[in-house]
């Protein structure tokens, strides 16, 4: 089954059973089921991920692996194995998928894809890792766990620094952590957090300043924002979801939120149980959340009415809008990124190694000539067009200090004058 339509966005999930499929995609239009990921097991809670434009994603809930499918084929992608050193807790990866992040129990893994060598391996937690996160620019990577502790790091320093410290240290919950959410803004985007201990933290990662801790009434799990970071939505164990406006947040750090003020926060109240996961599309318009009974509903965010709902045969393990790539519906597929088995211990000589490059409609030699990029002195069209350039560029100046020298001119001899005279 594969029939992707050319939709914006999709919705994809996953479950706990994984009986007739371990992952799925949606049309939120219309709800139809448009392809199915199968031949492998259920995925563990929110492992489920977008390599790429190119492949799916997950690790599985019970054994050491990380399960692959090319977007466009319901089968897993053929001799390709990703084996991990242990049950991966949770799983990212960075936007352009150049690099998987995983967490086995308290350590934290970063493999390059290109050529599955593992070129990290971190270790600052001191209990399970189960939330992991990355920037949109994929220059910064947060995780958090059962320990209640945050650390956002920089993925630079990690590949580069065997003794690699976070960026920042968050201590601020006192009971673990069940999700974590990155804004816009790369190294300044603000960092999400939710725990067990009923606060919704928000950081700017800029300063590292805790912005606001939000309080609420009962546990929260999983937290998300709008694309314009405008309004916030938590899940909590209740099976209800909270939205809080960011546009008028508290004056003061720590705020106790009155659930049910039309001022303050709107409830969403569909779900029987725990809420697993939240998403927005992108046009701010629709919300998205599972929980562990097993439903994922589709929300119209300005009536708080549900839309649509996909049933699910366990608890939902992931939901999540993501872009309509072509590779969904692609018949022959067009991967961005080549892909290699994993390493489940690390090699020094990796990083010396040589990197394979996939590209498309392109010579792969040509991407690593300097010069096919950076116009030769022998290149007297290229040369002539860029000073060509500089000098009409050059003239526009000194046309517009002409024009400065005149108005200048005129102000003083007119008006000036006439003030004196006056």
């Amino acid at each position: 089954m594969h029939r992707v339509t050319d939709a914006k966005e999709l919705i994809l999930t996953s479950d706990t059973t994984g009986e007739s499929w371990s992952a799925a995609v949606w049309d939120p239009r219309n709800g139809s089921l448009l392809s199915v990921y199968k031949n492998a097991t259920a995925l563990g809670h929110r492992s489920l991920q977008l390599l790429g434009d190119s492949y799916v994603v997950g690790a599985d809930v019970t054994r050491p692996r990380i399960h692959i499918w090319p977007l466009n084929n319901p089968s897993p992608l053929p001799n390709i194995r990703l084996s991990t050193p242990g049950k991966v807790n949770a799983l990212t990866c960075t936007p352009n998928g150049s690099y998987i992040i995983a967490s086995v129990g308290e350590k934290l893994f970063i493999w390059q894809t290109c050529n599955g060598r593992l070129l990290a391996n971190l270790t600052r937690h001191y209990q399970t890792v189960s939330c992991l996160a990355t920037a949109r620019d994929g220059s910064l990577f947060a995780s958090a766990g059962e320990d209640g502790l945050v650390f956002v790091w920089s993925l630079y320093s990690a590949l580069n620094d065997q003794r690699c410290s976070p960026v920042h240290a968050f201590s601020n919950h006192s009971l673990p952590v069940r999700d974590l959410h990155l804004g816009h803004g790369g190294a300044r985007a603000r960092l999400y957090t939710v725990s067990l201990d009923r606060t919704a933290n928000i950081y700017e990662l800029g300063s590292g300043a805790l912005l606001v801790s939000l309080v609420f009434d009962a546990p929260l799990t999983a937290v998300t924002v709008n694309v314009r970071e405008s309004e916030l939505f938590v899940g909590c164990t209740t099976g209800e979801i909270l939205q809080c406006n960011l546009h008028e947040p508290p004056r003061g750090v720590e705020h106790h939120v009155t659930v049910g003020s039309s001022e303050e926060s709107a409830v969403f109240q569909a779900h029987k149980s725990n809420v697993t996961a939240l998403s927005v599309s992108v046009d701010c318009r629709t919300l998205l959340s599972g929980s562990t009974d097993g439903a994922v509903h589709v929300w119209d965010i300005a009536s708080r009415q549900v839309l649509r709902t996909f049933e699910h045969k366990g608890p939902v393990t992931a939901a999540f809008f993501a872009r309509g790539f072509d590779n969904f519906r692609a018949p022959v597929l067009k991967p961005r990124l080549q892909v290699h088995n994993l390493q489940r211990t690390s090699d020094d000589g990796g990083r010396e190694s040589v990197v394979e490059v996939v590209s498309r409609g392109r010579n792969p030699a040509e991407i690593l000539n300097f010069e096919s990029y950076a116009e030769d002195s022998s290149d007297s069209r290229g040369s002539d067009d860029m000073s060509r350039k500089v000098e009409d560029l050059q003239k526009e100046v000194q046309k517009l200090k002409k024009i400065n020298a005149a108005m200048y001119q005129y102000g003083v001899t007119h008006i000036l004058k006439k003030i004196v005279d006056d």
